[in-house]
């Protein structure tokens, strides 16, 4: 079961939200989620609770957001290289989802950081897929974790293959 905290913003669209949620039983915790504007498009940009982690889906059908975030998890988590069993759990995990409010100033203020960034990349990318530019962003340091929410979600799902970030004067070689 995950729980999927909505801004009030994009709670006006989705409904009413749960008071009283349980814990969320994903490896990643709950999700934070937030409408996101750029130029004439429009986004729902969300993130993992615990690592970080970026989504970013189209709003043109945020009513089933909830529905629709499974296969956007299966996705990214895809992307990464994550192992198929590891996906498979974290995704079965993530096909109950429900509503609830923000919680975590924290995860909005990396939300914040994340928003900002898309404004300045989407315009020069318009021809980006919706999960490369997720992708992109799992990339970038995220100072709360302490490290790149890829790496981080690899670790979280105890089965990554966390990239090699070390070289000699501590470089990181990701763009190498």
């Amino acid at each position: 079961m995950l729980v999927l905290r909505c801004t009030q913003k994009l709670l006006k669209r989705i409904g009413q939200p749960d008071a009283d949620p349980p814990q969320s039983t994903t490896a990643l915790g709950d999700w934070f989620a937030e409408p996101l504007s750029v130029g004439h498009q429009r986004y729902v940009l969300l993130a993992s609770e615990r690592s970080r982690l970026p989504i970013l889906m189209p709003a043109r059908d945020v009513k089933h957001l909830a529905r629709n975030f499974p296969g956007a998890l299966a996705d990214m988590l895809n992307r990464l290289g994550v192992p198929e069993a590891a996906v498979e759990r974290e995704v079965d995990a993530a096909r109950e989802v429900l509503i609830a409010a923000t919680n975590n100033r924290s995860v909005l203020g990396t939300l914040n950081d994340y928003s900002n960034m898309l404004q300045w990349t989407m315009p020069n990318r318009p021809n980006a897929h919706l999960m490369d530019t997720a992708v992109w962003l799992a990339h970038t340091p995220v100072r709360p974790i302490d490290g790149f929410p890829d790496d981080v979600t690899r670790r979280l799902l105890g089965e990554g293959r966390p990239h090699l970030r070390l070289l000699q004067g501590g470089e990181d070689n990701r763009g190498q």
